[in-house]
């Protein structure tokens, strides 16, 4: 008899809280967290994939000031604007083309008077071993998960010198796989979730996030459908929406600079939240060895 298909089975080993959540719960819930985004800007970057469109619905949902679509196909992110209740504004561009992403920041403020808030949706897999995929394709990621962080970390810092802005960079996983396929996706999201520290510690005035949205159910044809991972994406896409408002409370500014999961429970972090800082539990290593003055504590 063949075991029993456990859906969690990639989700649970990479538990930091005992409890684990795969779609929004009490403690993050959007209705109650809204009043935390009636003042806020936020933009979207992926406005069109399912989890950007997730995010940006919530945001509107809870009322905010404004809520940029940010993307590369004006004409889809004008149908995503169309279904959304709320304040919203489309700003099609290349998030990995500086001028680009200075003119998204200017056409925000313009309309709104200033950015609050960043969330980086923007993401795409090119799978293939090394030596098969071609160089190009293989530095898209980088681009992407690397290069348009850079670009709108250092725009909204360079726009809000004078006031506290927030920066959330969805991550992955992948960052501490080694996989055959995944070279680019792992490499891309291990500098992208390294940077995030450095962002955070130099960018005084930015609360920086690096946060993985989990193992994502694609919905009414919005997300990347990975057939391999189908029976584990169970994570919706709206848990990311609600945990982005739950970053805006002061109590989760344990989760600053290091890597966090939606999946974790929120409650159970702030309970430990001396713990994790004191024992910097959420930043990134080096390697696994012992190192230090004595060198590492052989077996034999």
């Amino acid at each position: 008899m063949s075991a029993e298909f456990d859906p969690n089975v990639l989700t649970a080993p990479s538990q930091l809280t005992k409890a684990m959540h795969r779609d929004v719960y009490p403690a993050i819930d959007p209705k109650k967290l809204a009043p935390l985004a009636s003042d806020k800007v936020i933009i979207v970057t992926g406005s069109a994939g399912g989890i950007g469109y997730a995010v940006a619905k919530t945001w509107t949902e809870a009322n905010a000031k404004g809520v940029v679509l940010v993307g590369r196909d004006e004409q889809k992110l004008a149908s995503v604007a169309q279904g959304l209740k709320g304040n919203t504004l489309v700003a099609a561009g290349d998030v990995t083309k500086e001028e680009d992403v200075k003119a998204i920041f200017e056409k925000a403020i313009a309309k709104f008077g200033a950015v609050d808030v960043v969330l980086n949706a923007a993401g795409i897999l090119n799978y293939g071993t090394i030596g098969e995929l071609e160089p190009s394709q293989w530095w898209v990621e980088h681009e992407i998960n690397v290069k348009a962080t850079y670009l709108l970390a250092h725009y909204l810092h360079n726009f809000n010198k004078d006031r506290t802005a927030t920066f959330i960079n969805l991550v992955s996983l992948g960052a501490s796989m080694t996989n055959p396929g995944l070279s680019s996706l792992s490499t891309s999201q291990l500098a992208a979730t390294k940077l995030g520290e450095h962002l955070d510690l130099e960018l005084t005035n930015v609360r920086v996030f690096s946060i993985h949205p989990g193992i994502v159910e694609a919905k009414a044809g919005r997300g990347t459908v990975i057939d391999v991972m189908t029976p584990f994406a169970k994570d919706q896409p709206e848990l990311t929406g609600a945990f982005s408002l739950y970053l805006l409370k002061p109590e989760a500014d344990v989760l600053r600079g290091g890597y966090a999961s939606v999946n974790w429970d929120v409650e159970e972090i702030e309970k430990h939240a001396d713990e994790i800082k004191e024992g910097r539990l959420l930043r990134l290593g080096h390697i696994n060895a012992k190192v230090g003055p004595n060198g590492h504590p052989w077996a034999q």
